[in-house]
């Protein structure tokens, strides 16, 4: 046994170049074969009951320094050739494979404050540029509350961040740090397999933000055509080239903002009216919802299901158009949305087999 032991001991050069965790494995399991052959070999003659397992068992315990007290050597050899060793030995081992763990945990969190971790979670959402983080968590909020998105995991992409504010991290935001332009750091977030994409400006004040989404949406649509994108912009003449860079939606704040000041110095509190339309966070939202099966399948009948449902309908998607205040006679064709609005999502229309 000892000679075995020795002759590795003598040959750990051999591991010189190997990694600090190879060496502290092969450790650990010279250390515990040392001990449980060691108990075995000197309390076998006293107690002839004695197995592997059992002095596998006092070997772990004595390492862990539990010390239940059930196995124990009696011997001077198996007490001050086997036992003090594998005492002292256990514990300095049990102390640096604690601070490992803790290290690794520590060095794990770094790096995933910091946006350096590979994102490996599926049919999520990402949001693409910092701004504030007043902003970023209204946001966050904003998709949590909606019935569509409040399962899905979120992970922010920005270049400028050195570490996701506290309070994103408080949401179980994930971050990963670099240009969203770069193929390489889409994939990072796992950009191939996410759902949804929110790209913001970049810089209010900086008329090359657009360009700059606009660089991004190709990629992004080039690593996953599929994804459901929604791009913001300053200038309302790149609306255009974002939309023909493949984004699905495209958003000018500036463009909203205009409509919306104007529209209040006509009517005051119109502005009241679209925060509550527009936020998820209470009160109630504009929907589209798939129409299964109606009885009519016009326009009256559809107004007449709102009303039994506590939603108000305004409106019709037909083939993408969006028609408001539609003629009661209107016909309803297979496959058209109705515009609704409701305190709470609903899953679907159907007039046929109501719920």
């Amino acid at each position: 046994m000892f000679r075995v032991f020795f002759l590795l001991w003598n040959r750990r050069r051999a591991l010189h170049n190997g990694s600090v965790k190879v060496k502290a494995l092969i450790f650990f399991l010279l250390l515990l074969w040392f001990a449980t052959s060691g108990f075995l070999f000197f309390e076998l003659p006293g107690k002839p009951d004695l197995g592997w397992l059992d002095a596998l068992w006092w070997a772990i315990v004595t390492m862990a320094t539990v010390g239940y007290g059930d196995l124990f050597p009696v011997t001077s050899a198996g007490r001050y050739i086997v036992g003090v060793p594998t005492m002292v030995l256990g514990i300095g081992f049990l102390g640096y494979l604690i601070s490992e763990i803790a290290g690794s945990l520590l060095e794990s969190r770094s790096k995933r404050q910091r946006g350096m971790l590979d994102i490996h979670s599926h049919n999520h959402v990402i949001i693409i540029n910092f701004n504030h983080v007043d902003t970023a968590l209204k946001l966050v909020r904003e998709i949590k509350h909606d019935k569509a998105t409040q399962r899905k995991s979120i992970c922010w992409i920005d270049e400028t961040l050195t570490e996701l504010p506290q309070e994103l991290q408080d949401q179980d935001v994930m971050f990963v740090r670099g240009d969203p332009t770069r193929e390489e750091v889409l994939r990072k977030a796992n950009l191939p397999a996410a759902s949804h994409v929110i790209v913001l400006v970049k810089d209010p004040s900086d008329c090359h933000s657009d360009d700059h989404n606009l660089v991004t949406t190709l990629v992004i649509e080039r690593l996953n055509p599929s994804i459901f994108s929604v791009v913001e912009v300053i200038n309302a003449q790149k609306i255009h080239q974002v939309e023909m860079a493949g984004a699905n939606s495209v958003i000018c704040a500036t463009e909203l903002t205009s409509s919306l000041m104007v529209q209040e110095l006509s009517d005051p509190g119109v502005k009241d009216i679209v925060m509550d339309l527009t936020s998820d966070l209470g009160g109630s939202q504009i929907y589209f919802l798939p129409i299964q099966t109606m009885e009519r399948w016009d326009y009256a009948e559809l107004v007449q299901w709102g009303l039994g449902h506590h939603a108000t309908v305004i409106g019709l998607i037909h083939e993408g158009h969006k028609q408001l205040n539609c003629p009661a006679a209107t016909a309803i064709q297979p496959g058209d949305q109705a515009v609704v609005i409701a305190s709470d999502r609903l899953e679907s229309i159907d007039t046929v087999n109501p719920r």
